[in-house]
């Protein structure tokens, strides 16, 4: 029968084994932002150029990507990359060792597909937030658009998009925990084990939604003063 009297102590220990997890979470949100800023800016361009081909195999990307829940890529990932990776290896005759690629690896792709759909749309968003006479600016003193858009654009889009990528990263934050699913031993993984091993499942799961909690608090009281520190250079560009 499960305890259901609630043990400090136990709290205590509990808290301390599961910390040790943290880097992995922390880890995984964080690269997973990473790359998923840099597919969502590569998306964003090629619907904005609109390019022949690729802007539909985008617009389609985006829409796939946010009607799937996260779960669903995440399996996708798992199970369909090493087959793909299979059939180019029958294909090619090359060999790739596909069984020694860490879960890891996957739960980083899976969560970079779903969120860079995402960002994709924020920046998009924001870019045609910034006035267009800035960038018809760039180009009649000879910049390239390319030129433009980085130096001028992409600077100034990037301050309109901060909250939005702020929640978004609380978002990947909480959605590590379905990589457990895929054998990732993060944080929810961990306090999924012990509470399935100690049958103490209330107390760990309290736990665990504490330690959540707090590093959403402190990514939240980061976020808003980089946001205070950009303030001021966002009404100075506001048309």
């Amino acid at each position: 029968m499960m305890n259901t009297i609630i043990d400090p102590y136990f709290l205590g220990e509990m808290f301390l084994q599961l910390i040790r997890y943290i880097p992995v979470t922390l880890g995984l949100a964080a690269t997973s932002m990473l790359l998923a800023s840099i597919l969502g800016i590569m998306v964003m361009v090629i619907r904005i150029k609109r390019i022949p081909v690729l802007s539909r195999l985008a617009d389609l990307y985006v829409l796939l990507g946010r009607a799937l829940p996260t779960m669903i890529v995440l399996y996708i990932v798992f199970f369909g990359l090493p087959v793909a990776l299979m059939l180019l290896s029958e294909t090619t005759g090359r060999k790739i060792e596909f069984h020694q690629i860490p879960a890891m690896t996957f739960a980083v792709i899976g969560l970079t597909i779903s969120t860079g759909a995402y960002l994709s749309e924020i920046f998009r968003a924001a870019v045609q937030s910034v006035d267009k006479g800035q960038m018809e600016a760039a180009l009649s003193v000879g910049m390239t658009w390319w030129q433009g858009f980085c130096r001028i654009l992409l600077r100034q889009a990037a301050v309109f998009a901060l909250p939005l990528m702020a929640n978004q990263f609380l978002n990947l934050l909480k959605n590590t925990s379905i990589a457990f699913m895929i054998t990732v031993m993060e944080l929810f993984g961990a306090a999924t084990v012990l509470s399935a091993s100690t049958n103490r499942y209330l107390e760990i799961y309290i736990v665990v939604s504490l330690i959540y909690w707090g590093m959403s608090i402190i990514f939240e009281k980061i976020f808003l003063v980089v946001e205070d520190k950009v303030a001021f250079f966002k009404r100075g560009i506001q048309p």
